[in-house]
């Protein structure tokens, strides 16, 4: 019979640090307090106008800026140095760890997480240092003032989710803002509208794409498939706002081996489709994996083909431009992404490494990682590059590709793949590895230095991973049990 769950308290949490940021080895400080985490989402600002009867109409509303989150830690003062004494001049990050049961110095052994980056140590005060006659223990309260906005997170669930697609499904994507419907309207909350890229099947079928505008309780195929091309996958996915209330779906064409390339786009949820080639005369050229696809906005878009080359469209991929034609290698380009306008990084087959720092004018070629396996997916996360490949390595540079290291702490580094990579902020983020025949999601809270894998429903591989929000994720897979594998994992 269940049992309703024991409410968190004090003694259950434990504080911890990454004094040198993210993707750093966090620290446990015991005999410390945690103080309160206030933060301060937005301000509301009001407007008024006088009735001709005296009283007062509010005729306007406004967000403003959120606010810095405040905390404190109390500590103990002991003769000895510690860990908190050298800590006034760099930011840091700070976690408050709830746990239900188990270790306090078990930095993965969480319940319910509350972390904040950057984290300035702003003040503070050493307490009860002398006394003609009490004995109270000597302390130090340290003030902390973060930017916004914390990383909350905790317990991740996974459930499959039902579809009718019997083939394999590619790629993700999730495009709807989190606003209001208008002043007095219900929140929209992201993770709602979604599109899935599908297999084809062998033969006379063309691959469609499954959609959802519910969050997955219902996935259908979309009315029209986006290619005509028989026997060819939609390989990756993207998607952006085009105007206030449309968004445009993108996808990309698994690479065809005779012909050009396919790019198809839809402004009305997949009910009619645009369709348009890219690679001029040359043939082959398209998506390869899922990561192929990536888009900043309509204007900055990029795709990573096969055959060495990068294209870019700045009108919605109405057109397309190769930026990168084959100089740097022939091989495929597996996965692209840019971490704003000029910074950008495609990665692909045979360890390759492809950098931009002028939004793909100039490509150049970067440090292999050294394990000479195939690249599959790359991302970027506040200073840090990070890529994974056929092998199962997990790999990040903070030097744009001009070095390589290896992060081995997660279970079965070195073998399989790790299929994608996706980060929502410096510090939380989410790995897909395949091993043993079986996709695994490994998410992060620190950063990457530190990963843990989360309990998933049964599978038989996954291809891509989508952060909807933070606590909200989609992956998807090869068929399982007859189908194709849509998980949803989201906290509680």
């Amino acid at each position: 019979m269940a049992t309703e769950p024991y409410a968190l308290t004090q003694e259950m949490g434990a504080v911890w640090i990454q004094p040198e940021g993210p993707n750093t080895k966090p620290y446990y400080l015991g005999c410390v307090d945690g103080g309160d985490v206030a933060e301060t989402f937005k301000t509301i600002e009001y407007g008024y106008c006088r009735q001709p009867d005296g009283s007062w109409k509010t005729i306007s509303r406004s967000s403003g800026a959120p606010e810095k989150i405040t905390t404190s830690i109390d500590k103990i003062l002991f003769p000895d140095k510690d860990r908190l004494d050298d800590l006034a001049n760099c930011p840091v990050v700070l976690h408050f760890l709830g746990r239900a049961a188990g270790r306090a110095d078990l930095f993965g052994n969480f319940d319910r997480a509350v972390s904040i980056y950057p984290a300035d140590i702003v003040k503070r005060t050493d307490k009860n240092l002398v006394h003609h006659l009490d004995a109270n223990t000597s302390m130090a309260t340290l003030d902390v003032e973060a930017a916004p906005p914390a990383t909350r997170t905790g317990k991740m669930v996974a459930r499959r989710q039902t579809t009718a697609e019997l083939l394999a499904l590619n790629d993700v994507s999730f495009c709807n803002a989190g606003r209001c419907a208008g002043p007095n309207g219900a929140q929209q909350r992201p993770g709602k509208d979604g599109f899935v890229a599908c297999d084809s099947a062998v033969g006379p079928a063309t691959a469609n794409l499954l959609a959802t505008d519910d969050g997955g309780d219902n996935w259908a195929a979309a009315a029209a498939d986006p290619f005509t091309d028989a026997g060819l996958n939609v390989q990756s996915s993207t998607c952006f706002y085009i105007d206030r209330n449309t968004i445009r779906w993108l996808v990309a064409l698994q690479a065809p081996a005779g012909g050009q390339g396919r790019i198809a786009y839809s402004d009305d949820l997949g009910a009619t489709w645009t369709r348009v080639s890219i690679g001029g005369a040359a043939a082959g050229h398209g998506a390869v994996d899922s990561g192929a696809l990536f888009s900043l906005d309509m204007y900055h878009i990029w795709l990573a083909s096969a055959g060495g080359y990068i294209y870019f469209s700045e009108d919605g991929g109405v057109t397309w431009t190769a930026q990168e034609s084959g100089s740097l290698t022939v091989n495929d380009y597996y996965a692209v992404w840019f971490a704003d306008e000029k910074y950008g990084m495609a990665v692909g087959e045979t360890d390759v490494v492809a950098f931009t720092s002028d939004g793909g004018e100039n490509w150049e070629a970067g440090t292999a990682t050294g394990s000479g396996a195939n690249l599959q997916c790359v991302t970027w996360s506040q200073g840090f590059w990070w890529t994974g490949d056929a092998s199962g390595n997990l790999y990040y540079s903070s030097d744009d590709g001009a070095s390589w290291t290896e992060n081995t702490r997660f279970t079965g580094t070195g073998t399989g793949d790790v299929a994608d990579i996706q980060f929502w902020n410096a510090l939380l983020g989410y790995m897909v590895h395949n091993v043993g025949g079986a996709g695994e999601i490994f998410q992060t809270i620190d950063g990457g230095y530190t990963w843990k894998e989360l309990d998933l429903p049964a599978n038989s591989g996954l291809n891509a991973v989508e952060i909807a929000d933070m606590n909200t994720i989609y992956a998807v897979g090869e068929a399982n049990g007859g189908t194709g594998v849509i998980l949803k994992v989201t906290w509680g």
